[in-house]
């Protein structure tokens, strides 16, 4: 019964490096970090990292972020494709 009452807490990535080389879009009023790859000739890919939830100091700095659901990842690829330079329209995205 005592689990029914219990609220799952979303998990949380630790990065303890800094992250402001990251881009980001705005989805429902979170930061979305991505990464994009640098045009080689061959086709390009974004590896997203997931929504910026603040800091936590043990040691060092970490930045929280929270993984994109399973649910919404088809919603996160139409954003980031509207909202990216045409190169990027048919690039592979991964997702941590």
């Amino acid at each position: 019964m005592e689990s029914a009452l219990v609220v799952p807490q979303p998990r949380l990535i630790e990065y303890p490096n800094d992250l402001s080389g990251c881009d980001f879009v705005d989805i429902g009023g979170k930061h979305l970090l991505y990464l994009c790859s640098h045009s080689d000739g061959g086709r390009a890919f974004i590896v997203v990292l997931g929504f910026y939830c603040g800091q936590k100091e043990d040691i060092v700095v970490k930045d929280l972020i929270e993984p994109v659901e399973e649910a919404s990842r088809h919603s996160v690829i139409e954003v980031l494709s509207r909202s990216l330079t045409p190169e990027y329209s048919d690039a592979h995205v991964f997702f941590l």
